[in-house]
């Protein structure tokens, strides 16, 4: 056996004694290691559209779930991992007791549906004032990160002082009809930017019922087209999505597909929702919540 051949061999079988380096040990650091705790989140408007499928994605995810509402029951599903608790974004105490420090924030309040939506909406503050009162009681508790839906609307909106539509289509007579809105919805948009909270601005296109079509598309502080939908599904699984992600940290996130809204169809759905949503009261009312 030549000097080659017989160091490749002591120095395979040096290798091979080494190799499993104190397997006891090895069993000893793996028996310590503590599993992690499930992810956090509270969804303030636990039961908005969005925020039931929301809740729904995170708890099929293993996430460790607080939801906030003015009326819990609405959710009508039960989780071991879920947590209701009844509050109001005008009620700075309310917000405060479903949060403990530890979550990521998420909210989906909205303005509710008028039953008329040709009809004017007058002045709004639901915007400033949940964002006044979120800032507050995120900072009392010790939460760093907001996710927050807008909407589209903040891009185009029309001025507060505005006297007539700028367009004759059904969307340019909406953005003036919520010009009062969009305009407070803006404001809440600052008051986040400038609160020095980790926040992410969710701007969604028009929300439809629909199975998920992973066809979004993205446009970062501006710029997202017109009178393009989404879907809920969608929608939700990229909401979830920033939670233990920093891509879009600091920013204003545009969300839209090439599928263009059909006035009728989304006429008939808006019309759907309000009878939806005065069966939901009714039915809430009749369980004494």
């Amino acid at each position: 056996m030549d000097r080659r051949t017989l160091f490749a061999l002591l120095l395979l079988a040096g290798l091979t004694a080494c190799s499993p380096p104190d397997t006891e040990q090895q069993k000893q650091g793996q028996a310590n290691v503590v599993p992690q705790a499930p992810p956090k989140i509270v969804v303030i408007g636990a039961t908005a559209r969005s925020g039931r499928v929301i809740i729904q994605k995170a708890l099929d995810a293993g996430y460790d779930v607080s939801g906030l509402a003015r009326t819990p029951s609405k959710l009508r599903f039960e989780h071991p991992n879920l947590t209701l608790f009844r509050g109001d974004v005008r009620d700075v105490e309310s917000l405060q007791a479903a949060l403990t420090g530890d979550e990521v924030v998420i909210c989906m309040v909205g303005y509710p549906t008028p039953k008329n939506p040709s009809e004017e909406i007058g002045p709004v503050d639901l915007y400033t004032a949940m964002g006044e009162n979120l800032i507050k009681a995120m900072k009392a508790k010790g939460n760093t990160k907001l996710i927050m839906a807008s909407s589209t609307g903040v891009e185009h909106r029309v001025p507060n002082e505005a006297t007539e539509p700028e367009g004759d289509s059904m969307s340019d007579e909406w953005r003036f009809n919520a010009r009062f809105l969009y305009n407070d919805m803006a404001a809440m948009e600052t008051q986040i930017r400038e609160s020095g909270l980790e926040y992410v601005l969710l701007r969604p296109g028009f929300l439809v019922e629909e199975p998920a079509r992973n066809d979004m598309q993205f446009t970062i502080d501006g710029g997202t087209p017109k009178q393009r939908t989404i879907t809920y599904e969608d929608f939700a699984a990229f909401t979830l999505a920033q939670v233990d992600s920093d891509e879009y940290v600091g920013k204003a996130v545009g969300m839209y597909s090439d599928e263009i809204m059909d006035p009728a169809k989304e006429v008939k759905r808006f019309l759907e929702k309000i009878k939806r949503e005065q069966a939901e009261r009714k039915a809430a009312e009749a369980g004494g919540s």
